[in-house]
């Protein structure tokens, strides 16, 4: 990872399965954000569950994870800045790949 990220101001989890986030980087005006919106968060955020709930379940429980995990399930879980800037750093690792800073 060769960026930082200073501040999140807005994340939405939308009923789409969308994840739109904006954000400044350290180095960015203060004026400026960089915006995102991904489709593939959600199925990151549910790959992420199954992680975390196959300690405690049978790998052959994947339909009860299924029916667990919904779309209000992850706005309450994972629709937060810690959970979405360790995205960020994951799916977009070098700054090329994110977009460049706007008004």
């Amino acid at each position: 990872m060769d960026y930082v990220i200073e501040e999140v101001f807005e994340i939405v989890c939308d009923v789409d399965k969308l994840l739109s986030v904006k954000f400044r980087l350290d180095g960015d005006g203060d004026d400026y954000y960089r915006q995102i919106v991904d489709s593939d968060y959600y199925d990151w955020c549910y790959e992420k569950f199954l992680t975390e709930e196959e300690d405690s379940y049978e790998d052959d429980e994947d339909e009860y994870f299924n029916d667990r995990f919904s779309v209000d399930s992850w706005n309450m879980n994972y629709c937060n800045e810690e959970t979405v800037i360790e995205f960020l750093y994951e799916a977009y690792p070098n700054i090329k790949q994110l977009p460049s800073p706007q008004i």
